[in-house]
């Protein structure tokens, strides 16, 4: 059985709690973690944590400053994440491949989530520094906020783009001028989002 569900701003916040850990090797203070989020008092960030402890995400240490430890896997190097296949960067061509490999990392900064990884073809998002032949690691989700990088199915192929909102319109959109947005509404077939994009992995030869 799972974690339950995050809304939008404890996904938000958790993410931030992991991107900030992850760079940093120690959690965000109180007075940090407002100042991202402009909450107006430290109360509402007490709140949130509040609420991403009770579901499971974070354990907090009363009386610490920046006690927050994300509740990750606790043998992150054990198992990896599996590797499903290639995904075009750029237009839509490439079906879902199913490989029997997967990425050996250290899972517990990607924070809580299933996660998985898919290996970039094309140039599309080259100018979020995205590569051809790397690896995004995706947490499996079916909803992303806009802004975010999101790997997407159309169909039978995958694509990795940004999400964005122009206007009343939903699309995915590329880092690369030469590609046109896809819209998420109205499309045929019409996209449907298989994660968020929460790392990157490339090997140098």
């Amino acid at each position: 059985m799972g974690l339950p569900a995050l809304t939008d701003r404890q996904r938000a916040l958790l993410d931030h709690l992991a991107s900030f850990v992850a760079k940093r090797g120690y959690a965000p203070s109180l007075q940090e973690i407002a100042h991202a989020f402009g909450f107006s008092s430290l109360q509402g960030v007490k709140d949130h944590l509040k609420a991403l402890e009770r579901k499971g995400y974070v354990r907090r240490r009363p009386g610490q400053r920046r006690a927050i430890t994300l509740m990750g896997q606790p043998r992150p190097f054990a198992n990896g994440i599996p590797i499903l296949g290639r995904v075009p960067a750029g237009t839509p061509q490439l079906a879902l491949e199913q490989y029997d490999e997967r990425l050996t990392l250290d899972t517990a900064t990607l924070g809580p989530g299933r996660h998985f990884a898919l290996q970039v073809k094309g140039d599309s998002m080259i100018h979020a520094g995205i590569h051809d032949g790397d690896y995004v690691l995706v947490r499996q989700q079916d909803t992303a906020e806009p802004g975010a990088i999101v790997v997407a199915l159309l169909g039978d192929d995958a694509t990795v783009k940004y999400l964005r909102r122009r206007g009343r319109q939903v699309r995915l959109e590329a880092a690369n001028p030469a590609y046109r947005p896809i819209p998420l509404h109205g499309h045929v077939p019409a996209p449907r989002i298989l994660g968020r994009v929460v790392g990157l992995y490339r090997t140098f030869r």
